[in-house]
C-alpha cells in the first residue's frame, strides 16, 4: 500500500506552494479532485505521465469513461486526453480533475471561458474556479435585460440547458444598522462576537464582560429577537441590531 507521507514521494503540490523546483525523478504525489473540488492524493512514478496513466493511478477505470483536466493555478481547466502527456516538473501542474462523463460544458466566469466535465456545478465551486474569496463574494448568473440570478453555495446549476452561461462574482455588500448607525458587512452570517465587535471593536469574552444583543427586520420573522454567545445571525439588507454592554463586578 502506498504511504503518502513517505519521504520518498515528491509532493508536487507542496513544492509548488513552497516555490521550489520539483525534482527530476519520482515517485510524485499529485492531487486528483472531483466536481466538488475535493482532492485526494495519488502517487505516480513517471515525471511526464499520460492522461491514461494519471487516471489509472487514481483507480479511475475504464479510462474511456472519464474526462481528465489539469487544474491550473489560474483556476482554469485544461483538458488532458488519455494519450496526451503533462510534465509534473512544470510549476503549477499538481492538481487534476476527473469527471465520469462523455462530454464537457463551456461557460464564462468573470468573462473568462471555462470548461467543465459535469452536467451540474455548485455556486461554491463557481466561486472557487473564479479564485474569489468564497466567504465575502456571491456568484450570479448574468441575465441580459433582466435581474441577475444569485447562485447560492449549495445550489446546483444545470449546465445542460441551452446556450452558454455567463457567471460573475461580486463582493457581498449588506447595509445593516447597529445602534442606529449604518454599517456595511461583507458576509451572509455573523457570529455573536462579530456583531458585538461591530459596535465595540475591542470586546472580548470574559466572566465580567457581557453584552445584550437584539435584532429585528431579519430573515423570516421580522420581530425582535435575541442573539447569544454561540449563535449566528443571517444578515439582511436594512436589518436593525442593538448591542448593549452589561458589566459584572
Amino acid at each position: 500500500m502506498t504511504q503518502f507521507n513517505s519521504l520518498e514521494n515528491e509532493d508536487v503540490n507542496a513544492a509548488v506552494s513552497d516555490g521550489r523546483q520539483v525534482r527530476d525523478h519520482g515517485p510524485y504525489q499529485i492531487l486528483i479532485g472531483n466536481d466538488a473540488l475535493q482532492f485526494r492524493p495519488v502517487v505516480i512514478e513517471d515525471p511526464v505521465p499520460t492522461g491514461e496513466q494519471i487516471l489509472k493511478a487514481g483507480d479511475l477505470q475504464p479510462v474511456d469513461d472519464y474526462l481528465l483536466y489539469q487544474y491550473l493555478k489560474s483556476g482554469l481547466l485544461e483538458l488532458l486526453n488519455p494519450a496526451e502527456t503533462t510534465d509534473l516538473r512544470s510549476a503549477g501542474v499538481e492538481k487534476f480533475l476527473a469527471f465520469k462523463s462523455d462530454r464537457s460544458f463551456r461557460f464564462f466566469i468573470n468573462n473568462q471561458a471555462q470548461d467543465w466535465g459535469g452536467p451540474c456545478i455548485s455556486g461554491l465551486t463557481l466561486k472557487k474556479l473564479a479564485n474569489a474569496n468564497v466567504e465575502h463574494n456571491d456568484v450570479y448568473l448574468v441575465v441580459v435585460g433582466g435581474e441577475d440570478e444569485l447562485i447560492k453555495d449549495r445550489d446546483l446549476f444545470d449546465l445542460t440547458r441551452p446556450g452558454v452561461e455567463h457567471f460573475a462574482t461580486a463582493e457581498i455588500n449588506i447595509t445593516i444598522y447597529v445602534n442606529t448607525v449604518p454599517k456595511v458587512v461583507h458576509v451572509h452570517y455573523l457570529s455573536y462576537w462579530d456583531v458585538v465587535r461591530l459596535e465595540f471593536p475591542e470586546a472580548c469574552s470574559g466572566p465580567n464582560s457581557q453584552y445584550t444583543v437584539t435584532y429585528s427586520r431579519g430573515h423570516g420573522d421580522p420581530s425582535l429577537k435575541n442573539l447569544v454567545d454561540g449563535q449566528f445571525l443571517q444578515t439582511k439588507q436594512g436589518m436593525h441590531i442593538n448591542v448593549t454592554p452589561t458589566d459584572k463586578s
